[in-house]
């Protein structure tokens, strides 16, 4: 018999020979008493000292359990975030193991290249090889359209650029595995409530936002709103242009020289005319030929929802500009300025003196200028409407200002008053 045993033989030998009865107690102590009964308190059982191994047992739960607490918040909190982008968008939620937390579809076309997918607890790498290689398998990324952007949202900095460089490789291997010629754009940023509200206002990733907010900032007519429906390969042509930007630093510098965005190869231009062919086309239309040209600049721009090619150059002492859609070579805009105007012989400036109907004093009058701005426009005169002609005469080069709508368009011209040549014309859509 233990300790333990006697001590609860004890216990209710001592309940059974002292029964409480303090009923009876008061009645046999008769009218006396007048007092509260105190009750005497029960004698507690000391505490027992746990055996020093119990102690040290518990001590090693509780640091294992923190441990396993520790090791636990660190697998799951999202140390990065990884965007990739072509049209689908994915966003990876990543740990500071490099293990993908979750992956979402950002949009529609991403939920196609997700579909049957779990990719969480895999490998970072392993998922971006999954997804690139379902981007090819459902043609997103060909020989049309080879750019890729990868985005890395990170508050380290260190650690962002790291993992986007490493990115980059993974991709660029497997594009070159699927013989693709392939372009990429990456880049790593920390984020702020501005651009993410920017981000879901126009619903794409906030790689893409950050992308797009780089390119606004340097230049004067490009908009968050307009570029936001451009594919990645798109703004990978902008950012790489010398036409978006407002001052270069440098002489050629380009978005991604300017910002924290790393371009590799070349994105596609397969699918517009090419350079050469809207160059031929804008000299066509100014009856220059190329060995009298000296060019400023040509690259891609976005004007009036549609890829343009802008091109300046220099002939004869005369600046031309165009604007030449990068789809069908059609011009779409032309402004020529320094053009020397010669009064015919016999003629002179009238400094002012405006002539409604035909040459006299020199100046071809309102009805020449008119069907000299019809003629260059390729539209004839019961094709117009809202047709205007203003003569400005008293300005330093005088010419007639011709305005009309035609074909849901509208045109507005600048005619030399003395030799009726176009100086400048505009087209932009009716809207």
């Amino acid at each position: 018999m233990n300790e333990r045993d006697v001590e609860r033989r004890l216990r209710t030998a001592l309940e059974h020979a002292a029964p409480d009865d303090l009923e009876a107690v008061r009645a046999r102590c008769g009218p006396q008493h007048s007092g509260d009964v105190i009750p005497m308190p029960k004698r507690k059982r000391p505490m027992r000292r746990a055996a020093p191994w119990l102690a040290a047992a518990c001590l090693l739960l509780v640091i294992a359990g923190g441990v396993m607490g520790v090791r636990y918040q660190k697998a799951s909190a999202v140390a990065s975030l990884v965007s990739l982008d072509v049209n689908p968008s994915v966003l990876l939620e990543v740990n500071g193991a490099e293990k993908v937390l979750s992956a979402q579809p950002i949009n529609d076309d991403a939920g196609e290249i997700l579909d049957g997918m779990d990719l969480r607890g895999t490998d970072l790498n392993v998922a971006i090889n999954a997804i690139v290689g379902s981007l090819l398998k459902h043609g997103y990324v060909d020989e049309l359209a080879n750019s890729v952007l990868v985005s890395v949202e990170d508050s380290n900095a260190d650690r962002g650029a790291a993992l986007e460089e490493k990115l980059t490789g993974e991709i660029s291997q497997v594009l070159e595995s699927a013989s693709i010629n392939g372009a990429i754009l990456s880049q790593s940023f920390s984020g702020d409530d501005a651009l993410r509200q920017k981000a879901e206002e126009y619903g794409i990733s906030m790689g893409k936002a950050a992308l797009i907010q780089s390119l606004v900032e340097n230049s004067t007519h490009l908009t968050f709103e307009s570029l936001a429906g451009l594919s990645i390969n798109e703004l990978n042509l902008l950012v790489n242009s010398t036409v978006v930007q407002d001052q270069p630093s440098q002489a050629g510098e380009t978005v991604a020289d300017q910002n924290a965005i790393t371009s590799t190869g070349t994105a596609s231009q397969s699918g517009y005319i090419g350079l050469e062919a809207a160059q031929s086309a804008a000299l066509t239309h100014a009856g220059l030929d190329a060995a009298s040209v000296t060019w400023k600049e040509a690259d891609y721009d976005y004007e009036d929802g549609r890829m343009v090619y802008e091109m300046e150059f220099f002939a004869n002492g005369v600046e031309y500009e165009y604007d030449v859609d990068a789809s069908t070579g059609e011009i779409l805009k032309m402004e020529k300025e320094g053009a020397e105007w010669n009064v015919p012989s016999g003629g002179q400036n009238t400094g002012g003196q405006g002539n409604t109907g035909g040459g006299t004093s020199g100046v071809i009058g309102r009805e020449a200028a008119r069907d000299a701005a019809l003629s260059s426009a390729g539209v004839t005169q019961s094709q117009a409407y809202e047709l205007e002609v203003d003569d400005e005469l008293d300005d330093d080069q005088p010419h007639y200002k011709v305005e009309f709508k035609a074909g849901g368009y509208e045109y507005e011209y600048e005619i030399d008053a003395f030799t009726g040549s176009v100086l400048k014309s505009e087209r932009d859509r009716d809207d």
